[in-house]
């Protein structure tokens, strides 16, 4: 079968897998209501999610080295659409607790080996495109899933869209194991051991990872509770909070495809990738300097556009530096892990902030750890300068 037919059955998966990540966050204003929890409680059931996330990230990885990117990819949006039917029938905190961290747990063995079993389909000169894409559609199922949502929402009451959404996902997954029968895998199950430690211990992932981590902290955050923020902060309406926060997460769809077409044709990749992190980190410390709509509309555009290169050009960087093909899963594994690790802590660490010292001085932090964890970068100067003597990235 044509692999663009193939990889558009992937990137379809991956945008109702991020529908169903994003799908929560018009309906946590409902659920404070229905449940009589505040910022703090949602920021500890938006950090179940992110738990289950990072912890099972090296499990999906080194399961897809044994039983193929396929198989893992398709089981995962399976557990993931059958956690979201259960966050939708949740009867307490501890429930709803509960099926966000299974959500997490199911969506941390699709994305490695999804991203995996596209570089096993696409040409490798192609691959930086289909990165940008893969992570465009991303942006543009949680866009639909905050908008989409948000009028659901109101009109039915925030549980039988989220049931509908997960049995959406689950059909999903039915037609990728369809389409995607075939696919050779590159990866074999001979000293998996020893060649996923080796891979463990490449330092390059694990410090070109902190410095991105700008990219999930502003994702984190804005995908999950700007809406709520400018709600109950800034006083703004359900629909003009909504289009604030699809607007961040739609735009990356553009900003996908065109930054990573633009990737893939620089020579100068490490140093494009260090300043997009900065970017980032910067405009999330400027979300609280106006609460005017139309300078919030600008900085969602601009940040949603950054956001996805910051992780499209991070995932380009570590397949390109694995030489080992059968573990570029678990190579970016290893990446989402690291990350999602940091990551799952902001959304209650914003909420405590929050809560004591006030919203414009939570987003600030944001920013300012992700401008201090850029400076990482120092230890791998030596190929910073590698890279401006032979004018391009070097590579393993």
């Amino acid at each position: 079968m044509d692999y663009r037919i193939q990889t558009s059955s992937i990137n379809a998966s991956r945008a109702l897998y991020a529908l169903n990540w994003f799908n929560i966050a018009p309906g946590l204003s409902y659920i404070a209501h229905d449940f009589n929890i505040e910022i703090v409680q949602l920021g500890a059931m938006t950090t179940a999610f992110y738990v289950g996330l990072a912890l099972f990230q090296m499990v999906g990885g080194l399961l897809a080295s044994k039983i193929g990117n396929r198989n893992t990819a398709i089981f995962g949006i399976m557990v993931l659409g059958a956690a979201v039917m259960f966050t939708g029938l949740s009867q307490n905190l501890v429930e709803l607790i509960s099926s966000r961290f299974f959500a997490g747990l199911g969506s941390a063995f699709f994305f490695s080996p999804a991203l995996g079993l596209v570089s096993e389909i696409v040409p490798q000169e192609k691959y930086a495109f289909h990165v940008g894409l893969f992570n465009g559609s991303f942006n543009l199922g949680g866009g639909i899933g905050v908008i989409g949502w948000s009028f659901l929402d109101s009109a039915y009451g925030w549980r039988s869209p989220l049931i509908m959404a997960g049995a959406l996902l689950i059909a999903v997954a039915i037609e990728n194991w369809f389409v995607l029968r075939g696919v050779n895998p590159l990866n074999s199950s001979m000293n998996i051991g020893k060649r996923a430690w080796k891979v463990f211990k490449n330092r390059e992932i694990w410090i070109f990872s902190i410095v991105a981590i700008s990219a999930i902290l502003s994702e984190t955050i804005i995908g999950n509770l700007f809406v709520y923020y400018t709600e109950k902060y800034l006083h703004y309406g359900s629909p003009e909070a909504s289009s604030l926060g699809s607007i961040f997460l739609l735009i990356g769809f553009v900003g996908g495809i065109l930054g990573g077409y633009v990737f893939g044709k620089t020579r100068r990749k490490f140093i494009s990738f260090l300043i997009v992190s900065v970017i980032v980190a910067v405009m999330t410390a400027m979300i609280p300097l106006s609460g005017s709509y139309y300078y919030l509309l600008a900085l969602m555009i601009l940040l949603g556009i950054f956001t996805v290169n910051g992780f499209s050009m991070l995932y380009s960087l570590i397949v390109l530096r694995t030489t080992d093909r059968g573990m570029v899963s678990f190579s970016l594994s290893i990446v989402n892990f690291i990350q999602n690790i940091i990551g799952s802590a902001t959304p209650f660490f914003f909420g405590v902030m929050s809560h004591y010292y006030g919203y414009p001085i939570s987003w600030e932090t944001i920013g300012i750890i992700g401008i201090f964890c850029t400076f990482l970068i120092i230890p791998v100067r030596r190929e910073f300068w590698k890279e401006r003597r032979n004018g391009g990235i070097a590579t393993q």
